[in-house]
């Protein structure tokens, strides 16, 4: 009864999350509108770099540079780059990583002091936006008076192993987190960013102390957003699934190292969030399947595992549907459960054991910060 009962409120907490979590409105702007430094940080992005820089020059925006730092690239990023003769296109060239620095913390600190806006957007060198994307969200911090904004995206999937396993990101903004918090005063915990987009006013960010302020975070999208809110400033996440894309990720290989290198950290470095997601979120979410399983292969009782199951899938299925994410992976849904909670676990044994994952041909740590292992 207990679990059904959880079940039943998680459905709820999604129906009502989709609401909360819209799509941005549109906004028309006249040509005085306030300046935005779209920042790109690139380290070897040779294949994606031309496509995104092309659609943010697309953007509908009237009063927008774009700011691209090549931070080591060793393959043809500079070169898919030079092709570009714009004056809304500049390019810098990233000095060493310092010690004590996460690459991309280091990149997007370099970028922001290049900046000239009254607004910084840090997009991603794999990401593409629709010309109205930075429209709208300009729009959104406007009218909420928000310091930061970060969208809900679409991910991009080339593999089965992408199609089955990214939509977790969507699913765990949404079937987890009540979005109202995300807006409400304190609770920094509660504050969400998504690394590939996120808007934020100049004077949040430099209040937040930027990406300067735990320059070795490793999940520097999530602190951001805390750091900003922490400051005072309001932070909010849209829906723009339909207006921001990315492919996280190539591959199982990459999808397992970086959400192991991501996810303790995600979560704040808190072992007893480890500790319920494994013992208590992972059994109520596979433990509805075992049963169906079981009776179907024994004759026994079906009709409550089955309720159950359908009251998973049915919660999945909104997720998936609000962030365009494959629909054909739902009923997979248990797999992709069990690989989150296998990362998880891995990050946090991995920042206990202080052994590092390498990424982008740089060795991080999942510690936090302060070098305790939580």
């Amino acid at each position: 009864m207990l679990l059904t009962l959880l079940l039943v409120a998680q459905l709820a907490l999604v129906i009502w999350n989709v609401q909360v979590v819209r799509r941005p409105r549109a906004h028309r702007w006249r040509t005085d509108a306030p300046s935005i430094s779209v920042l790109v940080p690139a380290r070897d992005e040779e294949e994606t770099i031309a496509e995104c820089i092309g659609a943010l020059l697309a953007q509908d925006y009237p009063n927008l540079e774009i700011v691209v730092l090549d931070d080591g690239s060793t393959d043809g990023t500079r070169t898919a780059l030079a092709a570009f003769d714009d004056p809304r296109v500049r390019t810098m060239t990233g000095a060493p990583l310092p010690y004590g620095w996460t690459g991309k913390n280091w990149a997007c600190a370099q970028l922001a002091t290049a900046a000239r806006g009254e607004v910084l957007c840090f997009v991603d060198a794999d990401t593409l936006l629709e010309p109205e994307t930075i429209s709208r969200a300009a729009g959104e911090l406007e009218d909420g008076d928000l310091g930061l904004v970060s969208m809900l995206l679409h991910s991009e999937t080339g593999t089965v192993a992408e199609g089955m396993l990214m939509p977790c990101v969507n699913y765990a903004l949404l079937a987890f987190l009540p979005a109202k918090l995300i807006e409400r005063p304190g609770s920094e915990d509660m504050a969400v960013a998504l690394g590939p987009f996120i808007m934020v006013t100049r004077e949040a960010y430099d209040a937040a102390g930027g990406h300067a302020g735990e320059p070795a975070h490793i999940v520097d999208d999530m602190h951001l957003a805390r750091s900003v809110k922490a400051a005072g400033y309001p932070v909010a996440l849209r829906n723009g699934s339909d207006l921001v894309s990315t492919r996280w990720y190539t591959g199982f290989r990459q999808i397992w190292d970086g959400f192991s290198k991501n996810a303790y950290g995600g979560v704040g470095y808190k072992p007893s969030v480890v500790l319920g997601a494994l013992f208590v979120v992972l059994p109520v979410l596979v433990f509805p399947f075992l049963a169906l399983g079981h009776g179907v292969w024994t004759g026994g009782a079906l009709a409550l595992p089955a309720f159950q199951v359908s009251l998973i899938l049915s919660t999945r299925t909104i997720t998936s549907r609000a962030g365009k994410d494959p629909l054909w992976s739902v009923p997979l849904h248990p797999v992709m459960v069990g690989v989150w909670a296998g990362t998880l676990a891995r990050s946090a044994l991995l920042a206990r054991s202080g052994r590092e994952v390498e990424w982008k041909g740089r060795q991080y740590t999942t510690r936090p910060p302060d070098g305790s292992a939580g």
